[in-house]
């Protein structure tokens, strides 16, 4: 999970862990892609809106190599996804949530992406 509000990235954690989840997060996006490469993780939660490196840059980067590919990744934004379905599109994302969201409809989106 990579998130720069603190509460959320707590939040998304303990829940995570609560269902038995090992949970990788990071506060910003050069850290969160860092982390991505040498963990390889089952699937990504990325916020949009990260310091230096931004969640659809950092997809980008992750889709767009062949030793990553295949990681599956969700991302958070607070604009209208219309507003960001073109960089949504070039970022090669697997899919994009707007905030605020459900857990259970980010569980649902998440067990759709492991699938």
């Amino acid at each position: 999970v990579i998130e720069n509000d603190k509460t959320i990235l707590d939040i998304l954690s303990t829940r995570f862990k609560k269902r038995n989840m090992l949970v990788i997060t990071a506060t910003d996006g050069y850290d969160g892609y860092a982390r991505a490469c040498k963990e390889s993780p089952d699937l990504i939660i990325a916020e949009t809106l990260l310091s230096s490196i931004d969640g659809f840059r950092l997809s980008r980067l992750l889709k767009f190599d062949e030793r990553y590919k295949h990681i599956p990744i969700l991302l958070l934004t607070r604009k209208s996804l219309e507003s960001v379905q073109m960089m949504y599109q070039a970022s090669g994302a697997d899919n994009i949530m707007s905030k605020p969201f459900r857990f259970g409809d980010l569980a649902t989106e998440m067990q759709g992406l492991l699938s």
